[in-house]
């Protein structure tokens, strides 16, 4: 149980699948766990656990987030606004300057020892990425993700050069595991509309993390005396094709195998006319085709995490194909209406 002389993280992004996962484990290990939420914010599970809840937005200045990390030890970074359509201005308020304003504040309460962010490969830009390190150049992309992304790592770096913050940067790559709302909801929903095609071959290979093995990387980099300063990717240590993925799913969920294949020539040819007519209409709503999309359906997508395991003393706990058979056993159970109806 914490007590008074407990370290005390502060957490963004903790009503989220990283966030909460990480909230748990610093519970577990006996920290105090501090969360900024907002007032809309499912907040159920994280009041069952005991973490104290600051309401805030992270848009807010720097000078409205420090009284609530005066005494914190540490703070993790995790909120993010992850999306392929959403507007440039609002991504950068939350993404870029929520991270400078958080920086800011966190250096600000003195006694800080680590600031973990938690960044993404979506840094390296739209191109075949096989076997990337840390040395592997940030590519500017234009997308409103990519570029807010890079913005927010460049805001972290700045500051640790002409501030002397203590931080880690973390990239992970596509990210699953219980309670999961962005990557295997929407496969799922794909598959249960009968809407599912594979983009190419399927074969391309793609690095995914689990989010334990995500949230014991985080752990390592905000205790690690070591981890100042660094980068660091982070993934399972192995990799999965495509077609492999959804045999996964379709084994452990009853949905029939999807044999359709559109040819990624046509996808890269019709990306820019959809987006570009979307953009004309103005619309809220994502084009079925895109480039984020082309990118996760058939973009090999592969890194190397020697770093993290020299560094750290990484090892990821969970494999690729394990970890997806035990996320998919909380889907059935935690979220039905995902599942065939058969199996529902």
């Amino acid at each position: 149980m914490p007590t008074d002389d407990s370290p005390l993280a502060f957490l963004t992004g903790a009503t989220g699948m990283v966030g909460s996962h990480l909230a748990r484990r610093l519970l577990d290990e006996g920290w105090r766990v501090r969360a900024l939420i907002r007032p809309t914010s499912d907040t159920a599970l994280l009041r069952e656990w005991g973490v104290d809840l600051v309401q805030g937005d992270i848009g807010d200045p720097a000078g409205a987030l420090t009284p609530h990390l005066d005494d914190a030890d540490y703070v993790f970074h995790c909120a993010a606004m992850v999306s392929d359509w959403a507007p440039l201005g609002d991504m950068i308020r939350v993404n870029v300057e929520g991270t400078r304003h958080l920086a800011e504040a966190a250096i600000a309460c003195g006694r800080l020892r680590r600031f973990v962010y938690l960044s993404s490969m979506v840094v390296f830009g739209m191109h075949p990425q096989r076997n990337l390190d840390e040395s592997a150049p940030l590519i500017h992309t234009g997308d409103n993700y990519n570029e807010t992304k890079i913005g927010a790592e460049e805001v972290v770096q700045r500051l640790m050069r002409e501030r002397g913050l203590e931080a880690a940067i973390l990239r992970p790559p596509y990210i699953y595991g219980p309670r999961d709302r962005q990557l295997l909801p929407r496969v799922l929903e794909n598959l249960k509309a009968g809407q599912f095609r594979f983009i190419g071959s399927g074969l391309s290979p793609m690095s995914l993390v689990y989010v334990g093995n995500l949230v014991e990387a985080l752990y390592l980099a905000a205790t690690h005396p070591d981890a100042a300063g660094e980068v660091f990717l982070v993934t399972n240590g192995d990799e999965i094709t495509r077609r492999r993925l959804l045999e996964i799913l379709c084994e452990e969920t009853g949905y029939p195998m999807p044999t359709a294949h559109v040819p990624t020539w046509l996808v890269r040819l019709v990306c820019p006319v959809f987006e570009g007519l979307y953009a004309l209409r103005r619309s809220a709503e994502p084009p079925l085709v895109n480039k984020m999309r082309l990118k996760f359906m058939a973009t090999p997508l592969t890194y190397r995490i020697d770093k993290a395991r020299r560094v750290l003393g990484y090892e990821p706990e969970s494999g690729t194909e394990e970890a997806l058979r035990e996320t998919l056993a909380w889907f059935r159970e935690q979220r039905p209406n995902l599942m065939p109806d058969a199996a529902a």
